[in-house]
């Protein structure tokens, strides 16, 4: 039974080692070392993800000039030259003759201006800004996407560097378990048995150290690829810039912020480009209204006559009304479109409330989680440590078997990776919940 425990103990070291990532083989590279800060600096400097959402908003704000841009007079030139056939008879009367002029030259510069459109070029700027400022807010809530992408990555890369610390330094003492076994097998004071599980708990040791060393190079290459590094770098954390994710903000104070979150932001602005868009098809009911004037300059000018072979400059200024009154009909279903659409915008917005309160509340109480299995694994720590004290004295006086000490230095070496999971995953589990609140 004391053997299965041993092996079923040590296993679950592995385990644990094995569930902190997917190995690949470390290559040797450039050092660096980075606190959390410069880690998310260079993961925004160069976030494909970011650049595509920068790329979005800048074409929500192209869309914004061209709607302004229609707005704009229009100011048009037509100009025509034709040479007329020379087979037509002259008209002729007893006072005149009117001449035919066979070059006619035709110019016009012509501007005009809506004056009014039932508000639908007003009411389509307006709608073109919300949306302009839906995408702005969407690049902000991409950006702490990557930031937290990035926090979240380093972070791992810290705990397994600090991971294979220890179990480096429970592989050497594996190795004096193992000489130590030996030196007494010499003496005829410790059986071949207990050499064999000296050494099998060596080996359990060193595939530890396997496993984890090729889980922390996966880890390293993941992050210098989101930091545009190259994938041999040795990337170090700051270790004192991995907080234990200390805070005293309670759940009421981080929901009241949930507002602030640029997805929700986002989806408000939509809202109201929603409503616009239904002030626009509301005004296809109304009459179109606009202005204008022409400046010609012609050979032969029309007005004039007789005609004469020289250029005129004429001119003519109006005022134009249209009304398609079949819009009464035909655009209450764009109408009712854009109302529906509208009702769709506030529901996606309260939908999305919930739903960021529900991510603040599961945030919160796992970073609580988080919070507590610190203090446990301290105490776990504490107790394995003296476990292990314990044990190794009453095996130098032969009071305890090998198989003892074994199962109390892998109790140690798991209360140890505990430990140092727990306050990496509290500060991650912080960050989470900074992020789901719009306070990171």
């Amino acid at each position: 039974m004391t053997n299965l425990l041993a092996k079923t103990t040590r296993f679950s070291v592995v385990f644990v080692l094995l569930m902190l990532s997917s190995g690949v083989q470390a290559q040797s590279g450039e050092e660096r070392t980075l606190t959390l800060d410069e880690v998310v600096q260079l993961g925004l400097a160069n976030s494909k993800q970011v650049q595509i959402a920068s790329t979005r908003a800048d074409i929500a704000q192209t869309k914004t000039r061209q709607a302004l841009a229609s707005t704009v007079p229009s100011l048009t030139y037509s100009g025509s030259y034709y040479r007329l056939s020379d087979n037509i008879t002259p008209f002729e009367t007893p006072l005149f003759t009117m001449p035919v002029l066979l070059n006619q030259t035709l110019n016009r510069v012509s501007i005009s201006e809506p004056v009014f459109t039932g508000l639908r070029a007003l009411n389509t700027i307006r709608a073109t800004e919300f949306l302009e400022n839906a995408a702005r807010f969407d690049l902000e809530r991409d950006k702490k996407e990557v930031q937290l992408n990035v926090i979240s990555a380093a972070i791992q890369v810290y705990k397994l560097e600090e991971a294979l610390k220890v179990v480096q330094s429970s592989l050497l003492t594996a190795q004096n378990r193992l000489k130590d076994t030996r030196a007494l097998q010499q003496q005829g004071m410790a059986l071949d048995n207990d050499v064999l599980k000296a050494d099998f708990s060596l080996t359990q040791m060193e595939t530890a150290q396997i496993e984890t060393t090729n889980n922390l190079a996966a880890s390293r290459f993941a992050l210098n690829t989101l930091l545009g590094l190259p994938v041999n770098t040795v990337v170090h954390i700051e270790a004192a810039s991995i907080g234990a994710g200390a805070g005293a903000e309670t759940l009421e104070s981080l929901l009241n912020n949930t507002t602030q979150r640029a997805d929700y932001q986002a989806s408000t602005q939509r809202l109201l480009a929603s409503e616009k868009q239904l002030k626009v098809s509301k005004g296809a009911y109304l009459p179109l209204v606009s202005i204008g004037a022409n400046l010609y300059t012609n050979n032969p000018n029309q007005r004039q006559f007789p005609l004469e072979n020289r250029f005129i400059t004429t001119w003519d200024a109006g005022i134009q009304v249209s009304w398609n009154i079949g819009n009464l009909y035909t655009g209450r279903h764009n109408v009712q479109e854009a109302r529906l659409n509208l009702t769709q915008s506030t529901v996606q917005r309260d939908q999305l409330l919930d739903a960021a309160n529900t991510d603040v509340s599961n945030n919160y109480f796992a970073w609580q989680t988080a919070l507590q299995k610190i203090a446990q694994s301290e105490k776990s720590l504490t107790q394995a440590t003296e476990n292990q004290r314990i044990v190794q004295l009453r095996n130098s006086q032969q009071l305890s078997t090998l198989t003892d000490l074994l199962d109390a230095d892998a109790l140690l070496l798991q209360a140890r990776i505990n430990q140092v999971s727990a306050k990496a995953d509290a500060s991650l589990s912080r960050f989470r919940l900074l992020r789901s609140a719009a306070r990171l």
